[in-house]
């Protein structure tokens, strides 16, 4: 019995791995479960015993995108920082390690783009998991610009950090032919590249936070006139 639940979960991972594969590949649905099975050296009805269809099983390869153990890690460093501006940078600079791994975490960053391209009734169970870490983000963006986790200029900001890494994940073959001397293997210039999203972003929420400030201390100051001038 023993035997049979661990070939079963050998299966069930065989089948994930090989479907992320094929998906970022080729689209969920441009794939097939054919081919996704061949890959996996599975027979095709492992498909509907673990996961009913293709997109049973899809949904799952996009969930494992979210709770993979990258990411957990990634979450980790925003839910308990010692330090929110090291804590966004730990963020960016693991962001640029993530698409140059091996085995699951390489195909991650794809299957997301293509789902972001043309989005699958998927994406909202992907949209849920993603919650928890996505607000812990805004609640990090918000102590660096003191502000509540949900206003909008947090959530502005928090996409503008994303947004620039989503630049050089997703459109590395672009970015690499408009600029020939760009080469995001070689780890220095990886790193300069986070460092610099890091230098620019912090500039620009330093900023936003002075004014936050500034415009808590008029406000004040014309409260306390206020009052002063009914006392009189």
């Amino acid at each position: 019995m023993l035997m049979d639940q661990a070939s079963l979960t050998v299966t069930r991972e065989k089948l994930i791995e090989a479907a992320g594969q094929v998906f970022a590949e080729r689209g969920y649905e441009a794939a097939t479960v054919r081919e996704i099975c061949s890959r996996a050296a599975v027979n095709v009805a492992a498909v509907n015993y673990h996961f009913r269809d293709k997109f049973g099983l899809y949904t799952e390869v996009l969930k494992s995108a979210v709770l993979d153990p990258h990411a957990q890690s990634l979450a980790a460093g925003i839910t308990q920082p010692c330090d929110s501006k090291a804590a966004l940078q730990q963020i960016v600079l693991q962001w640029f390690e993530r698409p140059r791994e091996t085995g699951r975490r390489s195909w991650l960053a794809r299957i997301m783009a293509h789902e972001m391209a043309q989005p699958t009734p998927a994406l909202d169970r992907v949209v849920e998991a993603m919650g928890p870490q996505y607000r812990r983000f805004q609640m990090l963006v918000g102590q660096l610009i003191d502000c509540s986790p949900d206003d909008a200029r947090t959530r502005m900001c928090v996409h503008s950090v994303v947004g620039q890494i989503l630049q050089y994940v997703q459109s590395r073959a672009m970015l690499e032919r408009l600029c020939p001397d760009l080469d995001l293997d070689d780890e220095k210039q990886r790193q300069a590249i986070a460092a610099h999203i890091v230098k620019f972003s912090l500039a620009g929420m330093e900023r936003i936070a002075r004014g936050n400030r500034e415009s808590s201390k008029r406000t004040q100051a014309t409260r306390s006139r206020k009052r002063n001038g009914r006392q009189s």
